[in-house]
């Protein structure tokens, strides 16, 4: 087994909520599945950082999961395991604090395997 750094949890403080769009019922009302996702990095000052070093990007946000040492659940208490349960999409939206982000990149990091070690999420 592969030793893999992870950043520890102090500098991880912040959970968010991951609104992924269902199917549509008969009535064309879209269901959602709400998961909570514990000890991740956001940055909701991304965009404005980018910015300064002249890339231009309208992408608000980003989030950093990971996958070694998280917690994801459901509205049930349900506990959820990235790649298993759940992934992220750009169909997705990301809820931090007060504040709703489209998802507009994920960016599965690997290291030598096959199954990635981190996520990166931008969102606007």
């Amino acid at each position: 087994m592969e030793l893999v750094r992870v950043l520890p949890r102090r500098f991880r403080p912040h959970t968010v909520q991951l609104i992924k769009q269902l199917h549509e019922d008969d009535n064309g009302v879209t269901a959602e599945q709400v998961i909570t996702i514990l000890h991740v990095k956001a940055d909701p000052s991304y965009g404005m950082q980018k910015s300064k070093r002249g890339i231009t990007t309208d992408d608000k946000i980003i989030v950093y999961i990971e996958l070694g040492d998280y917690t994801a659940y459901d509205e049930n208490d349900r506990v959820l395991q990235y790649g298993t349960d759940f992934i992220i999409s750009t169909n997705d939206t990301l809820k931090f604090r007060d504040d709703e982000y489209t998802i507009t990149g994920v960016n599965e990091i690997f290291l030598d395997g096959t199954k990635p070690i981190r996520v990166e999420i931008t969102g606007k």
